[in-house]
């Protein structure tokens, strides 16, 4: 979820909470107000009524008279004169009649009072109805809900168009990240915003790009100077080591010594280039953008070991029944079935076997060996040998996990009673 529909998402939230809080609130304290003001429109009207009793002097058929009028005119005032004095605290209820003219029955606000004016006690009923109050609280309940509506809708149209503008040079920084290749060497420069976060944050990403820039262009030369400077005086070792070999008055242990420093001049040089294939591959100097046919590739590899295969007596099976196709690098998928194959074949047993399959999803080799598994959380380090051979440099399935994880493959060790090893490689 983008940071800007969070925020968003946020004062949505609260702003329904809000409304959903506020609109009952809004409507009992409107109602609460207005009934307020009825009943206080009830007493006027009954002090008006006393007045114009106590001042006017009618008697008990005017008051008849007015009541019959009132009730055919529907003012909602009954004033009933009564035969003897009695004191009754004045009541205000709710009450129902039915509306002739709106042909329902409708709520009411009555007022009951019993007063005496001059000596003489009268019963007062008046009523007010409460529809024009409802109407009202309803049409403030649907306004408000509107205006309500009308703000969101506002809010989220102008964080969405004030939104693109003001985050724009950070999506434009999140862009060239996702583009920036070390190996081109150019760092990121930002773009200029009013926002002062923005503007660090953009400087800092552009300090950080020079400063590994800087540090990838030292790694690469070194590695570069190092694959020169150490391959010549090995080179030079090679050359005196196998003159000296030749002379043909050397003893049996000069001769034992001569072998034995062959034997670490081949360890070393095999050791330099795969420290420095690691560094390149470490360093991302290998294009991955190369349409790569797995089966073609894995062919020309197996082709290679065929001799070794047959000298050690193995028995090999291929189920190679798919032509994958992946973006990858021609050079490294080779290098990666080099090393299992060769692991497989190396460290066979004599008259073993090796299993090679590939379909669309991933790649297969089981091979014969030891009847124990090896250490699954050890076998991808660097300098992991398996046994005690002086010529391996313990670095060929770490060179192969790091293939994987630079082509964005997934490999997987299995163990299989009795002595089956399984390397799988997931392919994309």
């Amino acid at each position: 979820m983008k940071l800007f529909h969070k925020t968003l998402q946020i004062y949505l939230t609260f702003s329904i909470v809000v409304f959903i809080i506020s609109i009952p609130l809004f409507y009992f304290l409107v109602e609460k107000l207005w009934i307020e003001d009825v009943d206080d429109s009830l007493f006027f009207h009954k002090e008006k009524i006393i007045a114009g009793i106590s001042t006017s002097g009618i008697d008990s058929l005017a008051i008849d008279n007015f009541t019959r009028v009132a009730l055919d005119f529907d003012l909602g005032i009954s004033v009933f004169p009564l035969n003897e004095n009695a004191a009754e605290k004045d009541s205000v209820y709710y009450n129902k009649f039915y509306d002739e003219t709106r042909t329902h029955i409708e709520p009411f606000r009555e007022l009951k009072s019993v007063v005496n004016v001059d000596g003489r006690s009268y019963e007062i009923l008046i009523r007010k109805d409460l529809v024009e109050s409802a109407d009202l609280i309803r049409g403030i309940a649907i306004t408000q809900s509107i205006l309500f509506f009308v703000l969101l809708a506002g809010l989220i149209l102008l964080n969405n168009y004030f939104a693109k503008k003001t985050w724009r040079p950070f999506y434009h920084l999140v862009s060239r990240l996702n583009t920036f290749r070390i190996d081109k060497e150019q760092p990121i420069e930002p773009e200029k915003s009013n926002i002062n976060e923005f503007n660090d944050l953009g400087n800092s990403v552009s300090e950080l790009t020079k400063n590994n820039i800087r540090r990838y262009k030292a790694q690469k030369e070194f590695t570069e100077n190092a694959a020169h400077e150490t391959q010549t005086p090995l080179a030079v070792i090679r050359t005196q080591t196998d003159l000296f070999a030749q002379d043909k008055n050397l003893t049996k242990e000069q001769a034992r010594i001569v072998e034995k420093m062959d034997k670490n001049i081949t360890y070393l040089n095999k050791l330099n280039r795969n420290l420095l294939l690691l560094a390149k591959i470490d360093n991302d100097q290998f294009s991955l953008n190369e349409k790569t046919d797995v089966f073609l590739v894995l062919q020309e590899t197996i082709d290679i070991f065929s001799e070794q295969i047959g000298l050690k007596g193995i028995q090999l099976k291929q189920n190679l029944n798919h032509h994958p196709v992946i973006l990858s690098n021609s050079y490294l998928m080779q290098l990666l079935f080099t090393n299992l194959i060769k692991n497989a074949v190396k460290y066979n047993v004599h008259g073993g076997f090796v299993e090679i399959e590939l379909n669309a999803g991933f790649f297969k080799i089981v091979n014969s060996g030891d009847e124990q598994p090896l250490p699954a959380n050890a076998i991808f380090k660097r300098f992991y040998k398996q046994g005690t051979s002086e010529t391996s440099s313990g670095l060929g399935l770490a060179i192969a996990s790091r293939i994987c994880e630079l082509l964005q493959l997934k490999i997987e060790y299995n163990f299989e009673k009795p002595n089956r090893h399984c390397f799988k490689i997931i392919l994309k």
